[in-house]
């Protein structure tokens, strides 16, 4: 009986820390999806701007938490909706990458960074949540995922993007 609890102890906590490493940021094997492989090369929205606390107040325990610092790519075909001051739609084909980093040092040095994506697949009139799929990291799947779109709700004014011109500009 004791061992048969250890081992459904033991399980569970797998399972918790599998579910953890789940979530955002997390680097994983494979090859990186063309979409994002070479984010690098595009508008890093954050140059110039630190990215670290809880500015919203929802980010608890993602991308880092408020002790970590962040950094946020966007392709060219969002990159003047993003720089922009809104009313926020992008088109369908904006990438976005945030680079996370546990702390001030790894952000400076640019290592140890997980990536979390997010990729308007589709384009309506308004804003919508369903339009948005996201990856977990740099070679993940970007796929529907209610753990993300739910947070991002919160920002569904911004077309559910936390970063951009008029959030970096209210931040300075």
């Amino acid at each position: 009986m004791r061992l048969t609890l250890r081992r459904q102890s033991t399980a569970l906590l797998l399972g918790v820390a599998s579910a953890s490493i789940a979530g955002c940021g997390v680097l994983n094997t494979g090859p990186a999806d063309e979409r994002w492989a070479n984010y690098k090369t595009w508008t890093k929205i954050t140059e110039g701007n630190v990215g670290t606390g809880d500015p919203t107040g929802f980010i608890g325990n993602v991308h880092k938490g408020s002790s970590g610092y962040r950094d946020v790519y966007v392709n060219d075909i969002g990159a003047a909706m993003l720089a922009s001051e809104g009313p926020y739609n992008f088109p369908a084909g904006t990438v976005i990458v945030k680079e996370q980093f546990e702390n001030k040092a790894n952000w400076e040095s640019q290592t140890g960074a997980g990536v979390t994506v997010s990729v308007k697949a589709t384009a309506s009139d308004a804003p919508n949540v369903d339009d948005w799929i996201w990856a977990s990291s740099f070679r993940g799947t970007a796929k529907a995922d209610p753990f993300c779109s739910g947070c991002h709700s919160i920002a569904a004014k911004d077309d559910y993007a936390f970063t951009n011109g008029a959030f970096l500009a209210a931040e300075k």
